[in-house]
C-alpha cells in the first residue's frame, strides 16, 4: 500500500509539473516596430511601445522566471496564443473576436490607423469635407491596390470595411517586420497605399529616410480611439500571467511611464488631435491605481 501511495503521489506531482514549469518561462511576443539596437542606443528616450513594458515586467516580476522576447508577426503570434502556448503578446489591439480567445490587460489608448501613400497617390484619393479618405471607394477602385498585413486587426471599424473589399483590391503579406516592409513597398511605388499608425511611421522614418516622402490621412468612419494591451492565452496559465501583468503595469509609476514612452513617438498633429482623450484616459486610471 505504501509503494502504491508513493506511486500515486509521484504521478500527481508529475501531472502538476508542466503547468508549474510553463509559468517559469514566459515568451513575450513583440511587435516588429521595435527600434533597431543601434538606433535604440542613440535614442534611449524614444524606444518602441513594447520594450519599456518588458523592462518593467522583468524588473518587478514576483518570482524567478525566464523572460524570452521574440519578434513575431501577428499571424504567428495569434496562432500561438490560440494554441494555449505559454506566450503573451505585449502590444495587441483588443477586439471582441480576440477577447473571446485571450485575456487582456489594456496598456494604451491608441489613435486610429491612417492611410499612408505617396503624395501623388494621395492627391487621387476620394476625400470628404474633413479631409478623411473614403476607404470603401478606394477598395472598389480598379486603379488602386493596397498592401496590408495578413491576420492583423486594424480596429473594428476598419476591419469591417476591409471585410467587404473585392479580393484583388488588397495584397496581403505576413512580414516579420511590423509594417516596415509594406511602408517601404509603398514608398517605392510597389503598392499604392497601406494602413498604418502614424507613430509606427514616425519610428521607422528615423531608421529609413526613404519613408520621409510618405504622407498620412485619416480614414472616414474610423475616428474612434483603440484599446491596445498585453494579450495572454485564455487558459489557467494565461489568467495567472495577466494578473501579474496587471499588478505590475497598473501601478501609478508604470501607467505614467507607459503613456510617456508612447507619446514620444506621436507626431505633433496626432498629439494635438488626440492628446486630450489620452490624458483623460490616463487620469481616470491613475485615480484608483496603487503606487
Amino acid at each position: 500500500m505504501l509503494i502504491k501511495a508513493r506511486a500515486i503521489a509521484l504521478a500527481l506531482l508529475a501531472g502538476l509539473a508542466p503547468a508549474a514549469q510553463a509559468e517559469q518561462r514566459i515568451t513575450w511576443l513583440m511587435p516588429e516596430f521595435a527600434l533597431a539596437e543601434s538606433n535604440a542606443a542613440k535614442l534611449p528616450a524614444r524606444r518602441g511601445m513594447a520594450e519599456p513594458m518588458l523592462d518593467e515586467l522583468k524588473k518587478h516580476w514576483p518570482e524567478p522566471a525566464e523572460h524570452v522576447a521574440v519578434l513575431a508577426n501577428v499571424k504567428r503570434s495569434w496562432l500561438m496564443i490560440e494554441a494555449g502556448e505559454p506566450a503573451c503578446h505585449l502590444v495587441s489591439l483588443r477586439t471582441p473576436e480576440r477577447e473571446a480567445r485571450a485575456f487582456f490587460y489594456i496598456t494604451h489608448l491608441v489613435p486610429p490607423a491612417q492611410l499612408v501613400a505617396l503624395p501623388e497617390v494621395m492627391a487621387r484619393l476620394p476625400r470628404n469635407a474633413q479631409g478623411e479618405v473614403g476607404l470603401n471607394q478606394v477598395l472598389q477602385s480598379a486603379q488602386l491596390q493596397g498592401v496590408l498585413i495578413d491576420g492583423r486587426s486594424y480596429g473594428a471599424a476598419l476591419d469591417a470595411q476591409l471585410a467587404q473589399r473585392p479580393p484583388p483590391s488588397v495584397a496581403l503579406y505576413a512580414p516579420v517586420q511590423f509594417g516596415t516592409k509594406l511602408l517601404q513597398m509603398v514608398a517605392l511605388g510597389r503598392g499604392d497605399y497601406t494602413i498604418e499608425y502614424d507613430f509606427v511611421l514616425a519610428a521607422q522614418r528615423e531608421q529609413l529616410p526613404l519613408l520621409q516622402k510618405l504622407e498620412t490621412a485619416p480614414i472616414q468612419g474610423a475616428s474612434e480611439m483603440l484599446m491596445s494591451g498585453v494579450a495572454c492565452p485564455r487558459n489557467d496559465w494565461g489568467r495567472a500571467v495577466i494578473a501579474k501583468v496587471e499588478r505590475i503595469l497598473g501601478r501609478r509609476e508604470a501607467l505614467t511611464q507607459t503613456q510617456r514612452s508612447f507619446e514620444a513617438w506621436m507626431t505633433p498633429q496626432a498629439r494635438r488631435f488626440y492628446g486630450a482623450r489620452m490624458d483623460a484616459f490616463l487620469a481616470e486610471r491613475l485615480r484608483n491605481a496603487p503606487h
